[in-house]
Protein backbone atom coordinates (compact mmCIF):
# COMPACT_ATOMS: atom_id res chain seq x y z
CA UNK A 1 0.00 0.00 0.00
CA UNK A 2 3.04 2.55 0.88
CA UNK A 3 4.23 1.64 -3.05
CA UNK A 4 0.56 2.67 -4.31
CA UNK A 5 0.31 6.18 -1.37
CA UNK A 6 3.37 7.29 -3.17
CA UNK A 7 2.07 6.79 -7.15
CA UNK A 8 -1.16 8.78 -5.72
CA UNK A 9 0.81 11.48 -4.56
CA UNK A 10 3.52 11.50 -7.31
CA UNK A 11 0.17 11.82 -9.78
CA UNK A 12 -1.14 14.59 -7.49
CA UNK A 13 1.82 16.63 -7.53
CA UNK A 14 2.36 16.47 -10.99
CA UNK A 15 -2.06 17.49 -11.79
CA UNK A 16 -1.35 20.41 -9.15
CA UNK A 17 2.05 21.53 -10.85
CA UNK A 18 1.12 21.13 -14.02
CA UNK A 19 -2.36 23.10 -13.39
CA UNK A 20 -1.97 27.58 -15.28
CA UNK A 21 1.35 26.16 -17.18
CA UNK A 22 0.45 28.27 -20.06
CA UNK A 23 3.88 29.78 -22.23
CA UNK A 24 4.37 33.25 -20.30
CA UNK A 25 2.52 32.82 -17.37
CA UNK A 26 4.41 30.17 -16.32
CA UNK A 27 7.59 31.81 -17.07
CA UNK A 28 6.42 35.10 -15.37
CA UNK A 29 5.66 34.23 -11.39
CA UNK A 30 3.89 37.28 -9.87
CA UNK A 31 6.24 38.16 -7.03
CA UNK A 32 6.65 40.85 -4.57
CA UNK A 33 10.46 42.07 -4.07
CA UNK A 34 11.43 45.36 -1.74
CA UNK A 35 13.91 47.18 -2.63
CA UNK A 36 16.01 47.80 0.60
CA UNK A 37 15.88 43.48 0.30
CA UNK A 38 17.37 43.88 -2.97
CA UNK A 39 20.01 46.27 -1.53
CA UNK A 40 20.68 44.48 1.58
CA UNK A 41 21.32 40.93 -0.39
CA UNK A 42 23.26 43.15 -3.19
CA UNK A 43 21.29 40.28 -5.78
CA UNK A 44 20.65 42.95 -8.51
CA UNK A 45 23.33 41.45 -10.48
CA UNK A 46 21.97 38.44 -10.95
CA UNK A 47 18.55 39.98 -12.67
CA UNK A 48 17.79 40.75 -15.94
CA UNK A 49 19.33 44.01 -17.27
CA UNK A 50 15.61 45.39 -18.02
CA UNK A 51 14.49 44.33 -14.54
CA UNK A 52 17.73 45.67 -13.00
CA UNK A 53 17.21 49.18 -14.50
CA UNK A 54 13.84 49.26 -14.00
CA UNK A 55 14.72 48.73 -10.32
CA UNK A 56 17.03 51.54 -10.34
CA UNK A 57 14.92 53.78 -11.96
CA UNK A 58 11.81 53.80 -9.46
CA UNK A 59 13.80 53.84 -6.80
CA UNK A 60 14.91 57.07 -7.95
CA UNK A 61 12.03 58.51 -8.78
CA UNK A 62 11.43 57.03 -4.94
CA UNK A 63 13.67 59.53 -4.05
CA UNK A 64 12.16 62.69 -5.48
CA UNK A 65 8.85 61.05 -4.25
CA UNK A 66 9.52 61.61 -1.03
CA UNK A 67 10.76 64.52 -0.67
CA UNK A 68 7.55 66.19 -2.61
CA UNK A 69 5.27 64.36 -0.77
CA UNK A 70 6.85 65.94 2.44
CA UNK A 71 6.67 69.47 1.22
CA UNK A 72 3.48 69.04 -0.52
CA UNK A 73 1.62 67.75 2.66
CA UNK A 74 3.40 69.94 4.95
CA UNK A 75 1.93 73.16 6.47
CA UNK A 76 4.97 74.29 6.72
CA UNK A 77 5.93 73.66 3.50
CA UNK A 78 6.71 77.28 2.74
CA UNK A 79 6.40 78.91 -0.52
CA UNK A 80 6.93 75.17 -2.44
CA UNK A 81 3.87 73.74 -1.63
CA UNK A 82 1.81 74.33 -4.40
CA UNK A 83 4.56 73.77 -6.90
CA UNK A 84 5.65 70.50 -4.83
CA UNK A 85 2.01 68.95 -5.18
CA UNK A 86 1.60 69.66 -8.92
CA UNK A 87 5.21 68.22 -9.95
CA UNK A 88 4.61 65.07 -7.04
CA UNK A 89 1.49 63.81 -9.31
CA UNK A 90 3.93 64.36 -12.18
CA UNK A 91 6.51 62.44 -10.76
CA UNK A 92 4.50 60.09 -9.40
CA UNK A 93 2.99 59.58 -12.54
CA UNK A 94 6.34 58.12 -14.33
CA UNK A 95 7.23 56.08 -11.39
CA UNK A 96 3.67 54.63 -11.78
CA UNK A 97 4.22 53.63 -15.33
CA UNK A 98 7.95 51.80 -14.12
CA UNK A 99 6.12 50.12 -11.79
CA UNK A 100 3.41 49.11 -14.46
CA UNK A 101 6.31 47.29 -16.30
CA UNK A 102 7.47 45.41 -13.85
CA UNK A 103 4.24 43.96 -13.22
CA UNK A 104 3.56 42.95 -16.34
CA UNK A 105 6.11 42.47 -18.49
CA UNK A 106 7.92 40.61 -15.21
CA UNK A 107 5.81 39.64 -12.90
CA UNK A 108 7.28 41.29 -10.20
CA UNK A 109 5.71 43.99 -7.93
CA UNK A 110 8.35 46.05 -6.94
CA UNK A 111 8.35 48.63 -3.34
CA UNK A 112 11.11 51.25 -4.02
CA UNK A 113 13.69 51.26 -1.91
CA UNK A 114 14.14 53.46 1.09
CA UNK A 115 15.26 56.85 0.61
CA UNK A 116 17.74 57.96 3.01
CA UNK A 117 18.19 61.74 3.57
CA UNK A 118 14.87 62.82 2.16
CA UNK A 119 13.50 64.49 5.56
CA UNK A 120 16.08 66.35 6.02
CA UNK A 121 16.03 67.80 2.24
CA UNK A 122 12.21 68.60 2.79
CA UNK A 123 12.92 70.56 5.54
CA UNK A 124 15.94 72.30 4.35
CA UNK A 125 13.89 73.37 1.42
CA UNK A 126 10.74 73.84 3.45
CA UNK A 127 12.71 76.15 5.74
CA UNK A 128 13.94 78.85 2.80
CA UNK A 129 11.83 81.98 2.03
CA UNK A 130 9.99 81.26 -1.24
CA UNK A 131 12.25 81.98 -4.25
CA UNK A 132 14.57 80.39 -2.36
CA UNK A 133 12.70 77.55 -1.83
CA UNK A 134 11.49 77.53 -5.44
CA UNK A 135 15.11 77.43 -6.67
CA UNK A 136 16.03 74.84 -4.36
CA UNK A 137 13.03 72.53 -5.39
CA UNK A 138 13.84 73.38 -9.33
CA UNK A 139 17.48 72.24 -8.56
CA UNK A 140 16.37 68.59 -6.59
CA UNK A 141 14.17 68.07 -9.48
CA UNK A 142 16.80 68.79 -11.87
CA UNK A 143 19.58 66.80 -10.68
CA UNK A 144 17.20 63.88 -9.95
CA UNK A 145 16.15 63.99 -13.86
CA UNK A 146 20.18 63.85 -14.75
CA UNK A 147 20.45 61.58 -12.75
CA UNK A 148 17.43 59.09 -14.07
CA UNK A 149 18.69 60.66 -17.90
CA UNK A 150 22.23 59.19 -17.14
CA UNK A 151 20.94 56.01 -15.36
CA UNK A 152 18.88 55.91 -18.73
CA UNK A 153 21.67 56.69 -21.55
CA UNK A 154 23.74 54.00 -19.86
CA UNK A 155 20.77 51.11 -19.28
CA UNK A 156 19.44 51.28 -22.45
CA UNK A 157 21.87 49.71 -24.75
CA UNK A 158 21.53 46.94 -22.64
CA UNK A 159 17.44 46.66 -22.98
CA UNK A 160 16.38 43.72 -24.58
CA UNK A 161 12.73 43.92 -24.07
CA UNK A 162 10.86 46.02 -27.06
CA UNK A 163 8.18 47.52 -24.72
CA UNK A 164 9.82 48.37 -21.82
CA UNK A 165 12.69 49.97 -24.71
CA UNK A 166 9.56 52.30 -25.74
CA UNK A 167 8.47 53.25 -22.46
CA UNK A 168 12.11 54.34 -21.28
CA UNK A 169 12.60 56.04 -24.68
CA UNK A 170 9.36 57.96 -24.05
CA UNK A 171 10.77 58.69 -20.72
CA UNK A 172 13.87 59.70 -21.82
CA UNK A 173 12.54 62.21 -24.12
CA UNK A 174 9.94 63.78 -21.45
CA UNK A 175 13.45 63.98 -19.16
CA UNK A 176 14.83 66.21 -22.24
CA UNK A 177 11.88 67.99 -22.14
CA UNK A 178 11.98 68.86 -18.67
CA UNK A 179 15.44 69.15 -18.15
CA UNK A 180 15.33 72.11 -20.87
CA UNK A 181 12.81 74.16 -19.13
CA UNK A 182 14.26 73.54 -15.57
CA UNK A 183 17.72 75.03 -16.75
CA UNK A 184 16.93 77.42 -19.42
CA UNK A 185 18.55 75.25 -22.38
CA UNK A 186 16.45 75.33 -25.71
CA UNK A 187 17.98 72.31 -26.64
CA UNK A 188 19.01 70.26 -23.81
CA UNK A 189 21.67 66.77 -24.03
CA UNK A 190 19.74 65.12 -20.98
CA UNK A 191 23.09 63.91 -19.77
CA UNK A 192 26.61 65.47 -18.25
Amino acid sequence: MTRSWASLLAVALAAACGRGDSGRESAMADSTLFGDDRARQGDSARTLPDVALLERLVDEYEQLDVVMDELAGSTDGGGVRGEAWSGDRHEDAEKSRLLELLQVEFGERYHPRTPEGAARRSDQIAALPPDAGTRALDALVLDHHRRVRQELAEGLPNVRNPRVREVLTAVQRRLDQEIGKLSGDASPSGAE
